[in-house]
């Protein structure tokens, strides 16, 4: 639909954007007594979002006897939305079902009040509809957002990433979302580093949680915080060692584990707290593979360490359109990179990142704020191209190094004997002291898993672009 053919009914003081805030919705402090905690746009398990606040009044009867007013709603604790902002609801405190009209997506589309090319107005515009409490969920600290606007939906995020947010820096990036995406990528995207100089400022508040204000409005920003405990519900196998759980923006939460004689890491769904997915049996695999239904993740049950399901393989169509279900690579648990030394991990797999990356994992030698995707999994095309490869994994001498490498794995395949006693952890080293690159972020689309090479990886893994 062209911008002079849209509907008439939509008159031009009409305010017709509609904003959908994605998050996941669990308590931040407390443990889950379900299944996961834990992967960014950006929500988890239950989704808690929007919950129209009515305003109580009296109802008269139709005998006229008036009835009695009901006892008025407790706003003190729901933060408010701007008075100018158009919008007549707030966020639950509560876990509640997320609810989005039709209506509003309709009238977002037909506004064109924004300049969706100017990346201080959608910031503004997007800052304003926030209420003055949010809760990040993602463990790499993306509070994700749906726009539309102008015959388009744009996905993006405001991001405190733990490298900058003491330096008071904030990220803000969006991009015209595709639904099916051909070719490459010709969309409106934009991105900027906001700071004092814009009027925005940063300041920590409680270990987890930041103030953020901006024009005269004060947005608190908690991060959820996330056990760094081993698992729980299955045991580690000889030469693995527990890295860092992490929270996936799919809702799904994960244990990023490394495999010590081989040098690779693998990913563990976390069922110790909730799962906000279904998983269905793989027809075709049915006692050993099973299929998320909303996310498309495709688990191997390791029936030898306690039926974990380690993730072996996702939707290349989420990869291609940059949305939520693209694997929990961009997820990893910065909030505590001092404590998972995940940065060492990532140099033991990949040699040739030897002192090239920082505690994060952002290369120290780009201009650009560039950093290790552990994208070890396979990214299927179809329900047959998943078929043959959870054959061909079932098959392979090590499935997890088979998944690892995204189903290619080097010629011959000799794999390494496993001693029966444990390897030994590796020594600690220092951190690096510096900080990511502070240059613009590019939220373009994620690359796609790279394959490893027919040769020992000493190569250098996929570097994705900081959103």
């Amino acid at each position: 639909m062209s911008r002079n053919s849209r509907p008439r009914f939509f008159g031009r003081g009409i305010f017709a954007l509609s904003l959908v805030l994605i998050m996941a919705c669990t308590t931040s402090n407390e443990p889950v007594n379900t299944a996961t905690a834990g992967a960014t746009p950006q929500l988890e398990a239950t989704v808690a979002l929007f919950e129209n606040v009515p305003t109580p009044t009296a109802i008269p009867e139709p005998t006229a006897t008036p009835a009695p007013t009901p006892t008025p709603t407790n706003d003190s604790t729901l933060p408010s939305v701007p008075v100018d902002s158009g919008l007549d609801v707030v966020f639950a405190d509560e876990p509640d079902q997320y609810l989005l009209f039709n209506q509003r997506i309709i009238e977002g589309i037909s506004s064109f009040d924004l300049d969706i090319t100017n990346v201080d107005e959608v910031f503004k515009h997007i800052f304003n509809r926030l209420p003055d409490e949010v809760i990040v969920y993602p463990s790499e600290n993306y509070y994700y957002f749906v726009l539309y606007a102008e015959e388009r939906q744009f996905w993006g995020n405001i991001r405190l990433p733990a490298g900058a947010r003491d330096d008071g820096e904030l990220s803000f990036a969006y991009f015209e979302f595709e639904e099916f995406p051909v070719g490459q990528r010709d969309g409106i995207t934009r991105s900027k580093f906001f700071n004092e100089p814009d009027g925005v400022f940063v300041r920590k508040v409680e270990p987890y949680a930041y103030n953020v204000e901006f024009q005269g409005k004060t947005v608190k920003f908690k991060f959820h915080e996330l056990r760094q405990d081993r698992p729980q519900t299955f045991p580690l196998g000889i030469g693995e060692t527990f890295i860092q759980r992490t929270f996936d923006e799919s809702g799904l939460q994960f244990f990023l584990l490394f495999n010590r004689v081989e040098n690779y890491f693998f990913w563990v769904l976390n069922e110790e707290e909730v799962i906000p997915d279904t998983l269905n049996p793989l027809v075709g695999h049915e006692d050993d593979v099973l299929l998320a239904k909303k996310s498309g993740f495709a688990f191997y049950v390791d029936q030898a360490h306690g039926n974990r399901k380690v993730l072996a393989a996702i939707r290349r169509l989420s990869v291609n359109r940059n949305d939520y279900y693209d694997g929990p690579f961009d997820q990893l648990a910065d909030n505590y990179a001092d404590e998972t030394n995940v940065s060492e991990y990532m140099q033991r797999a990949f040699p040739g990142l030897r002192n090239r990356i920082d505690k994060f994992g952002y290369y120290l030698d780009q201009t650009r704020p560039l950093r290790v995707a552990i994208s070890t999994y396979y990214t299927y095309l179809s329900s047959s191209d998943l078929n043959q490869f959870m054959t061909r994994l079932k098959a392979a001498p090590d499935p997890y190094f088979f998944a690892s490498r995204g189903g290619v794995v080097p010629t011959p395949f000799v794999p390494t004997p496993i001693p029966a006693t444990a390897v030994p952890e590796p020594t600690v080293v220092s951190e690096p002291t510096a900080v990511p690159p502070t240059a613009t972020p590019e939220p373009t689309a994620v690359p796609e898993p790279t394959a490893e090479p027919t040769v020992e990886p000493t190569v250098e893994p996929t570097a994705v672009p900081a959103a």
